[in-house]
């Protein structure tokens, strides 16, 4: 069976999408997919491997951030609780790599699946990753498979209004634009940003469909010298990694716990007994303490490991650490002398 997770299929071996066992009708990466008591854990140890990995790659945990980023999309695409949608205004959410950005925008639009309605199948929200040197017809070929369309493009349909009317077919309300930094900036020539910011505005001129744009803070020193945007109430905000405050660190230090009650591992991981590493290692960021606990964890499923060891979270990190930093996370450096 394919499922379409963000805007890449995932196919499972057998079955569904659903973990199974003891956990009912929960999905991977559901966030209440939990095992907090010794029974969870030993079902989860007894899962098939293949779901175990499929667990520790979709893992999605509710923390601080996460939640802020959640309330963000949610706020600007439904401002009044029990309201209709805002259609037609612009907005962002900016913040560095490795803040979970990507995650939580998956997270929205799972929340707001497709449906069937009474024209056809309706998208209320769009999550579309754009990428270098992005252009028309690429964008195009996104939304086409990203919304499932069953026929490709043609040379001779300009791919910009194809995307709107195809955004519009789905009667959507929000298209989130992931990376978004790339419709302006990198790009081979300043004409192709210029198409880019085109696009963006017919899909805003149609008074239908509100744009939301995700990625690095640049974005807003772009956006915000543009009238256009400006008249269609744009407004941003920035998620900030988890700082090495000591309210900060107490919070980063709740998140490795959550995370730990998420991996399908008979023993808990005790992940909190290395938060300074883990947050001198990713400045705070999860998506780069996800980036570890992922390889250590496959290390471990390997291993037939009862729960990620040390010495797992030594290897992953030893792949991962730039040239020049001299950092000795998780002690790494001494293992691999010995």
């Amino acid at each position: 069976m394919t499922i379409f997770s963000a805007n890449y299929p995932v196919t499972f071996p057998i079955g569904d999408n659903l973990v199974g066992s003891m956990f009912g009708d929960l999905a991977f990466g559901s966030p209440d997919l939990v095992f907090d008591t010794p029974e969870k854990r030993a079902a989860a140890a007894n899962l098939p491997v293949w779901k175990r990995q499929l667990i520790i790659k979709h893992l999605r945990v509710p923390y601080h951030t996460y939640n802020r980023g959640l309330s963000m999309i949610a706020r600007f695409h439904m401002p009044v609780d029990g309201g209709l949608p805002n259609l037609g205004v612009a907005g962002g959410m900016l913040g560095e790599s490795g803040c979970g950005k990507t995650v939580i925008c998956e997270t929205y639009a799972s929340m707001h699946p497709p449906f069937d309605g009474e024209t056809g199948v309706e998208m209320p929200v769009v999550l579309m990753s754009a990428s270098v040197g992005i252009s028309r017809r690429r964008i195009g070929d996104r939304i086409r498979r990203t919304t499932d369309a069953s026929y490709r493009i043609l040379t001779r349909e300009d791919p910009g209004d194809w995307s709107v009317d195809r955004l519009l077919k789905l009667k959507t309300q929000l298209f989130i634009l992931d990376e978004s930094q790339f419709l302006f900036f990198d790009q081979r020539t300043s004409h192709v940003a210029q198409e880019m910011y085109g696009l963006v505005k017919d899909i805003a001129d149609t008074g239908m469909i509100s744009i939301f744009l995700v990625g690095h803070p640049s974005i807003d020193e772009f956006v915000c010298g543009i009238d256009a945007f400006r008249r269609r109430e744009y407004r941003s905000e920035t998620l900030k990694p988890l700082s090495s405050s000591p309210e900060d660190l107490a919070l980063f230090g709740d998140l490795l716990t959550s995370i730990d009650r998420r991996l399908p591992f008979r023993e808990s991981s005790q992940l909190q007994k290395y938060r300074d590493h883990f947050h001198l290692y990713s400045g705070g960021q999860i998506g780069f303490v996800m980036n570890v606990v992922r390889s250590a964890a496959y290390l471990a499923l390997n291993d037939r490991a009862a729960c990620i060891l040390v010495h797992h979270l030594r290897e992953a990190v030893s792949t991962m650490v730039k040239p020049s930093d001299d950092t000795n996370y998780f002690g790494y450096k001494k293992a691999q002398r010995s």
